[in-house]
């Protein structure tokens, strides 16, 4: 009998879990397809949200401390395993004409950040940039991991460190009594614990338990992969949502769409199209590019963007490690941190109070 049950086997999952483990808590993690299948393994991997400007304080307040801890996460990991994360100082230029908010915001976080508006500068930046990319803002100290190799090593490490997991093993049910958590039942057995956390990303509001009191739904993603050389683009660029991601191997991903649909993960000639166009313009030696592939991934969102870290309002035992849209990499170090110190009843690093169940309502 686990003293914690983790559902869900994404990024947010795997840390919780494995975190857990290493301060010697016994743990289960469920997974319900394979580990890190979802939306960990489909996104871009910026270690940074997408015009971090415009989020509240709560989403950078965790990305803050999350870049400090993934240098040190990637190389134990590493060490650990022999799977390289790939974590890469990118760099990121923002295509954007409105710049003194965003300089006063990287003053307040000391985030090193500059405007840039000469197209001499910018090729020094990045050679490749097409000419759209004429004015922005320029974060030289941006990083990226390759999300499917993070998620590689952390199931490694699993293996390595013997913590008990079930792939392809899905929870239907969230059993409690007298409103205390007692166990969870899957369509194999029943397992019971003390202590349920549930980080089922996109999937976390349809649990019996969660369905009136917790409000993330499925945003899809679709990107796209060209197959390029090492070095022909080195530094990531965003215009208009849009983005280009550079690879250490030379390959170079295009997204993202923005779909509210539900949770259909089929991809469409229409979004490969406007994402193609997109890249396109930012980087034009993308259009001679083979296309290696197309896929579509299904954001867990909330109303904020502000994820759920919290133990269950009404619930003794249920924790909700979930919503973290499409910031599930950056903010998922320090989120899984912050979680295991509510677990473990700790003082919390930071104000937990705008990522509990009332504060998203």
């Amino acid at each position: 009998m686990p003293d914690c049950i983790i559902v869900g086997g994404g990024a947010i999952g795997l840390l919780t879990a494995r975190q857990l483990f290493l301060e010697g808590v016994d743990v289960l993690l469920l997974e319900k397809g394979p580990l890190g299948g979802e939306s960990s393994w489909a996104g871009g991997g910026i270690i940074s949200p997408l015009y971090p400007w415009f989020y509240d304080d709560a989403v950078n307040v965790l990305a803050e401390r999350s870049k400090a801890i993934y240098p040190e996460l990637t190389k134990t990991l590493l060490d650990e395993t022999g799977v390289d994360s790939e974590l890469l100082d990118s760099g990121l230029f923002t295509v954007t004409e409105n710049y003194q908010h965003i300089v006063e915001w990287a003053q307040k976080w000391s985030i090193k950040a500059s405007y840039v508006a000469d197209i001499d500068r910018i090729h020094v930046i990045e050679k490749a940039a097409g000419d759209t990319v004429d004015k922005g803002i320029w974060m030289p100290d941006i990083k990226q991991i390759r999300n499917p190799k993070f998620v590689q090593a952390l199931k490694k490490s699993f293996e390595k460190q013997s913590i008990p997991y079930l792939e392809n093993c899905a929870v239907e049910e969230i059993i409690a009594n007298n409103n205390k958590v007692s166990a969870v039942r899957t369509g194999q057995q029943t397992f019971t614990a003390d202590k349920v956390v549930i980080a089922s990303g996109a999937w976390s509001a349809q649990f019996n338990v969660t369905r009136s009191s917790v409000d993330v739904i499925p945003v899809k993603g679709q990107m796209v992969m060209y197959k390029g050389e090492p070095g022909q683009v080195k530094r990531i660029i965003l215009s208009g949502g849009h983005y280009v991601i550079p690879r250490k191997d030379g390959r170079i991903l295009a997204g993202s769409t923005l779909e509210k649909i539900g949770f259909d993960k089929t991809v469409s000639s229409a979004a490969f199209d406007e994402l193609h166009q997109a890249a396109v313009q930012l980087v034009p030696l993308i259009e001679d590019l083979p296309v290696e592939r197309q896929w579509a991934g299904l954001r867990p969102g909330t109303e904020k963007g502000i994820p759920y870290i919290c133990q269950h309002d009404d619930i003794e035992g249920l924790y909700i490690h979930a919503g973290h849209f499409r910031n599930g990499i950056v903010l998922g170090a320090a989120s899984a941190e912050l979680m295991i110190d509510i677990i473990l009843g700790r003082q919390p690093w930071c104000d937990v109070r705008p990522y509990s169940m009332c504060a998203q309502h």
